[in-house]
């Protein structure tokens, strides 16, 4: 395997999570995503590889790293600022019943996930009586 012996760090590194990113997309059965993925993963490597030829490792890094480091900033951001708190009290998650065609199927249905709320719903004041 000398094409691996002869690769740069971030290059070696991106590879590696290449081959994760691969081996769970071939564990999913996802055979056009990992095709795509290993075509433009492998020129990825070969880009990254070449930075490090022309002395270029640093680019070659932070191309790597960028991701990683937004991301972090970014659930850092959310995280400090209660952004998800935020959004969660904004959404309301409901479950409904395809096959229900009212209210009362739902009721009937007999499924408590499907009428419990915690705050109290008059769905849930509906079945109580």
């Amino acid at each position: 395997m000398r094409f691996i012996e002869d690769l740069c760090p971030p290059a070696l590194l991106y590879l590696i999570f290449l081959v994760v990113q691969l081996g769970l997309d071939a564990s999913l059965g996802m055979w056009i995503t990992l095709v795509v993925k290993a075509f433009l993963g492998f020129a990825t490597v070969a880009v990254l590889d070449v930075f490090c030829d022309i002395q270029l490792g640093v680019v070659s890094w932070f191309l790597v790293a960028a991701p990683f480091i937004i991301t972090a900033l970014a659930t850092s951001i959310a995280m400090g600022t209660s952004f998800d708190g935020v959004v969660l009290l904004q959404m309301k998650e409901t479950f409904k019943d395809r096959r229900a065609k009212s209210a009362d199927d739902l009721l009937s249905t007999g499924d408590p996930s499907i009428v419990s709320n915690p705050k109290g719903s008059s769905q849930e004041t509906k079945k109580s009586e």
